[in-house]
């Protein structure tokens, strides 16, 4: 009884991901940027962190030697000839990506500064999305578009403060590779997309220890949307959607054929959001989605940790440091520099 209780939670939990774990919850609530997060010791004194912890070491472990036993793509001869071929499109993937989520903006959106929840009535907002846009779709010009969105970002850090903006270092990562497109030769491509790697699977994990430290706003997205959570408590269910998001986007980082597998899975999540959540979360991920795909074309060839139990002890590590940042960057960037 108590074995199929279990299972019962934890397909509960797989089900409910793709709604509440990857929608942005600040585009769908009421949200200010003065709120505080909960105390760590609130946080670290509740038994169920401890018991999902425990399960998502044993998963990253369980799971990161099965990565290291069981061929990646690039192990197979036959996909070398596919792999490489797509491999030469993902520079014109992130361009043309970022022109069209900046064209939609510039149509749609004309007031959002990036991301939904960052609205500003500024005319002129309109004509840089559009600019960007249509800069952003030549190697030779994209660095201007580059440009034009760390100004844009620097902007909404003037409006909303620099806190608040660490959960969209997305835009600073495709700002520097359409930069890099236009200044380094073509033969010299390659450090730049590990580097927005770095920088997207950063932004997702920030967005699962927001999970962790603003509980609330996702309680008032269940309050309307109840269904999600399947009868769980509230409580560990959001809990649980931020663990289950650090374990897939660890993969990503630094996994082989792991990573392609939560690339799937986080596809089948992104697409299934758009239900509940309409045109604003598709708006809101498109800026996600292509280096994703950008990503699932430029596979690892060798893992980032050499065993499981260096990249389980780097999983622990790295939840440890971003909780660490997240209180200390509220403390320094938003209570002390940015109270109003």
């Amino acid at each position: 009884m108590m074995m199929k209780s279990k299972a019962r939670i934890l397909a509960s939990i797989i089900m409910c991901l793709p709604f509440s774990a990857m929608a942005h919850v600040k585009w769908f609530v009421n949200y200010g940027v003065e709120q505080t997060p909960l105390s760590i010791t609130s946080l670290t004194g509740a038994m169920s962190f401890w018991l999902l912890l425990a399960f998502s070491t044993a998963v990253i472990f369980a799971t990161s030697v099965l990565d290291r036993k069981l061929p990646s793509f690039i192990d197979c001869h036959r996909c070398h000839p596919f792999l490489n071929h797509a491999h030469n499109y993902v520079p014109q993937i992130i361009r043309w990506g970022a022109a069209l989520f900046f064209l939609v903006l510039g149509a749609f959106f004309p007031q959002v500064i990036l991301t939904p929840e960052l609205v500003v009535a500024n005319p002129w907002l309109r004509y840089v999305h559009l600019i960007i846009a249509l800069t952003a779709f030549s190697r030779k010009t994209s660095f201007f578009s580059g440009f034009l969105i760390i100004l844009l970002y620097l902007y909404a850090v003037q409006l909303y403060g620099a806190n608040h903006m660490l959960d969209y270092f997305i835009f600073i990562g495709i700002a520097v590779y359409l930069i890099t497109q236009s200044t380094l030769k073509q033969q010299a491509y390659g450090k730049e997309l590990e580097f927005l790697r770095l920088i997207l699977c950063y932004s997702f994990l920030w967005g699962a220890i927001e999970k962790f430290l603003h509980p609330g706003l996702y309680y008032q997205l269940l309050t309307t949307h109840s269904y999600l959570a399947m009868g769980l408590n509230w409580e560990f269910f959001v809990r649980a959607c931020g663990f289950v998001e650090l374990c897939l986007i660890w993969h990503i980082f630094s996994g082989r054929l792991a990573g392609y597998a939560c690339i799937g899975l986080f596809a089948i999540i992104v697409v299934l959001a758009f239900i509940p959540f309409g045109i604003t979360d598709f708006v809101g991920h498109l800026v996600f989605i292509f280096p994703l795909v950008a990503l699932l074309l430029t596979p690892r060839k060798t893992h980032l940790f050499r065993t499981a139990s260096a990249s389980t002890l780097a999983f622990l590590l790295t939840l440890a440091i971003l909780l660490f940042f997240s209180y200390a960057a509220y403390n320094v960037l938003q209570f002390n520099l940015h109270v109003h």
